[in-house]
């Protein structure tokens, strides 16, 4: 697509984000939705040239932890998103060149936090679009500490997810009609959320698991025989011409589920395609569970001077609510280059 074209789309993305969010529609017999006057400007924004292919945030603290689709390492920011340090999470074989290949990388498309027996551990996911993306990996976090317990020589513990994929993907209508996409994970309320991008015609799904039954999943307390349970909601987001926005990262806050989405033009799990827009969003969690496909609430990002962020949002945080119906968020993005920025961006409903 030409920039003339390009620039076409971006300015019909921003007119039908604005009428998408004064009229939002219900697809399906269901809760009503309340119209919603949303905004998402960018305040600031930071970019990282040693820091690649962002994909997952997570805040604890005054730190803020990242991890790239394409990296080996978990990096961790101060309070001023200066770049502290890096730990390697898995083997760094491949990374010599600055970016793991794609046929080989582990592909982390997301991080939350959570909490077991008293201790704080990140979780990071892989996406299971094929083979090598189909782990997880279990960070222990003491303090401002990364403890290697059970960990062996790197610094987290591997998980194999391919039985819960596989779970995923026998039952034909779970990941409405797309391949398997994992690119959100976050965790609160007792459970923890998987965001399933739709790719092409497919749906956006948000697959609920308890944590009750998760969390021994992941430490090997459960065997394939009893994996844990999942609960199905599907979503639709903004679109354009057929191509819908996907979800791409994910945080829960008070009584939603935040997301960041991306309209990318690309028809599979693989291989990246031009990104036209990104978008942030929240899910109540009033509607987890519904057998409706809703149209939640979402926003284009927009940068201050009122055009479109034209960069591939990939995970936020929620720093804070500054009063009713605005709250300031850091988002990630990668530049599918080798490089990441992030963004500082306020959020506000009217």
């Amino acid at each position: 697509m030409n920039r003339f074209l390009a620039f076409l789309y971006l300015s019909f993305l921003s007119l039908s984000s604005l009428s998408c969010q004064q009229s939002a529609v219900l697809l399906s017999n269901g809760p009503a939705i309340p119209e919603s006057n949303m905004k998402a400007t960018v305040t600031r924004t930071l970019h990282y040239d040693n820091l690649p292919s962002a994909s997952g945030l997570e805040m604890l603290g005054d730190h803020y932890y990242v991890v790239g689709d394409d990296s080996p390492y978990l990096y961790r920011l101060d309070k001023n998103f200066g770049l502290e340090s890096q730990e390697a999470i898995f083997d760094t074989t491949g990374f010599g060149n600055g970016r793991i290949a794609k046929d080989k990388k582990a592909d982390l498309e997301g991080m939350t936090l959570l909490q077991h027996q008293g201790k704080p551990y990140l979780l990071m996911i892989g996406s299971g679009s094929a083979p090598a993306r189909r782990k997880a990996y279990l960070y222990n976090i003491c303090g401002d500490d990364i403890c290697r317990e059970g960990a062996g020589v790197h610094g987290a513990k591997t998980v194999d997810l391919d039985e819960l994929y596989r779970q995923l993907e026998q039952k034909t209508d779970t990941l409405g009609g797309s391949s398997l996409n994992i690119e959100g994970v976050a965790a609160g309320h007792g459970k923890l959320y998987l965001l399933q991008r739709a790719i092409g015609t497919g749906q956006n799904v948000l697959i609920s698991y308890h944590l009750s039954e998760f969390i021994p999943y992941l430490l090997g307390e459960k065997t394939a025989a009893s994996l844990p349970h999942p609960e199905l909601s599907y979503f639709r987001l903004p679109d354009l011409n057929n191509l819908q926005a996907g979800f791409s990262g994910a945080y829960v806050y008070d009584d939603k589920l935040f997301f960041t989405a991306s309209l990318e033009d690309t028809n599979d799990a693989y291989g990246d395609g031009e990104v036209l827009g990104s978008y942030i969003g929240y899910i109540p969690f009033s509607w987890v569970g519904k057998q409706n496909m809703l149209q939640v609430p979402a926003t284009l990002i927009l940068q201050a001077d009122g055009n479109p962020y034209t960069g591939k949002a990939e995970s936020l945080v929620v720093q804070k609510r500054e009063g009713k119906g605005r709250y300031k968020l850091v988002v990630v993005s990668d530049d599918d280059k080798g490089g990441s920025e992030l963004l500082e961006v306020v959020l506000s409903e009217e």
